[in-house]
């Protein structure tokens, strides 16, 4: 069984941020304003750029649920060669009433 070493906040680095695959997704989504939307080519095989249809689907669900002013969603492209996402405001807890 592995031991464990208990540390301090002070003894630990800091977290190196690391660009991943979708960081240029997650930019263009988070400077979007309500009513905006920005299109999204999805993955291309011979150009090797875009992204997949689940991976854009789970970027927007992700950015939608970690934040409290926007509702992001998906909107197909007729061709079929990328999607749209779109900025909405969330409806307010309070108006649920």
């Amino acid at each position: 069984m592995s031991a464990f070493q208990k540390v301090g906040l002070a003894d630990i680095p800091a977290r190196s941020s690391r660009r991943t695959k979708t960081t240029p997704l997650r930019e263009a989504i988070a400077e979007l304003s309500i009513e905006e939307g920005v299109y999204v080519p999805y993955f291309d095989e011979e150009t090797e750029e875009g992204y997949k249809p689940s991976t854009v689907a789970q970027v927007v669900g992700s950015m939608s649920k970690d934040s409290n002013e926007y509702k992001y969603s998906v909107r197909s492209e007729a061709s079929k060669a990328g999607c749209y996402v779109i900025c909405n405001a969330k409806p307010s807890k309070s108006s649920n009433g």
